[in-house]
């Protein structure tokens, strides 16, 4: 999956990519929020990591930020000021998930398996609908043709009953 990671301490950004990455995770690291911001707008992210306590802008501005331009982004908040009105705010304002500092790497990994099976699952739907567009779209057509030839022999005299 591909992770947007927004901490304004490098260090925490190491540490999660070094966690992450072996899980096949690709990770775009930002110490600025709002460059992270500008770069969700750019580039597709399946899940956007940020920490709530930033300089310039906080992590529900964030938030409401990603969620303003795409309002299926999964968003998971991260504080080491874990205080209950928080965590409501985050989860409030579209918040997928909301882990206190130190994160606790394991649940961490589980929060992002669930999302990756979301993720496959919606997947799975959007190809069975084209599918199901594209016959559809067949019926339709064999629909339209059998109307045509219908209306071609009820005016044909020979059709007609005598």
């Amino acid at each position: 999956m591909r992770l947007l990671i927004i901490d304004d301490e490098k260090p925490i950004l190491d540490i999660l990519k070094k966690v992450l990455t072996p899980g096949g995770h690709s990770c775009k690291l930002h110490d600025n929020p709002v460059k992270a911001v500008e770069s969700f707008k750019k580039h597709t992210y399946d899940v956007v990591m940020t920490d709530i306590n930033m300089p310039k802008m906080n992590g529900i501005e964030v938030l409401k930020a990603i969620r303003a331009s795409d309002k299926k982004a999964r968003v998971i908040i991260f504080t080491g000021y874990g205080d209950l009105e928080t965590a409501i705010a985050a989860i409030n304002n579209g918040a997928y998930a909301f882990f206190s500092k130190p994160i606790n790497f394991k649940e961490l990994m589980d929060t992002l398996k669930k999302i990756e099976s979301e993720l496959d699952e919606d997947k799975k739907r959007e190809i069975d609908y084209s599918r199901l567009m594209e016959e559809y779209a067949k019926l339709r057509d064999a629909y339209s043709s059998l109307k045509t030839l219908i209306a071609k022999s009820d005016k044909n005299p020979e059709n007609r009953q005598k």
